[in-house]
């Protein structure tokens, strides 16, 4: 009897446990008694949507998936190597990238042609960076950062930026 209440007692802890760490909405198998297991699972908990109930939200999450090199550049391979996978939220006011951010940011678009702009803006082509777009929007921002006073966005919900001689090329990860 004394047995069996601690094993229920453990099991108790580590179902906490595994909720602790796993955090809510989590499953996890925690075992009970020799080859039983007992499901812990934490069901419909909600957090305020990204624009409080007042419609779609602007907000996208994005992390750097590649680079090209560009002609010249001030970096070496292993400079952007370690660009990759550094993450950049944009919100209707705001870009924070690399642990800085700008706010009361505005955004212009303007749809271009690609090998025009990129042969004046960058002194590139769309071959030499793998675009297949003949056409791209281009977004120019009041934004301070390295980077940022202008980008591109392509089809398949990705953006280009320039920084450094080096064109970095986020995906998108989440949108809310």
């Amino acid at each position: 009897m004394q047995k069996r209440i601690i094993n229920k007692a453990g099991s108790g802890f580590l179902a906490i446990a595994a909720l602790a760490v796993l955090g809510c909405g989590s499953a996890v198998n925690v075992p009970v008694a020799e080859g039983k297991f007992m499901m812990v699972k934490n069901e419909s908990v909600s957090s305020p949507s990204a624009t409080g109930g007042a419609g779609i939200s602007m907000r996208s999450l994005w992390t750097v998936s590649g680079y090209k090199m560009g002609d010249n550049p001030l970096w070496t391979e292993k400079d952007a190597r370690a660009m990759l996978f550094k993450s950049l939220d944009m919100t209707e006011t705001t870009i924070i990238f690399d642990g800085k951010t700008c706010r009361d940011v505005t955004f212009q678009r303007e749809t271009l042609k690609a090998k025009e702009y990129l042969a004046s803006a960058f002194h590139t082509t769309p071959e030499a960076l793998g675009i297949a777009e003949e056409t791209l929007e281009v977004v120019k921002t009041n934004c301070d950062l390295p980077g940022f006073d202008q980008y591109l966005r392509l089809q398949e919900r990705r953006i280009v930026i320039q920084l450094n001689g080096v064109f970095l090329f986020f995906e998108s990860t989440i949108n809310y």
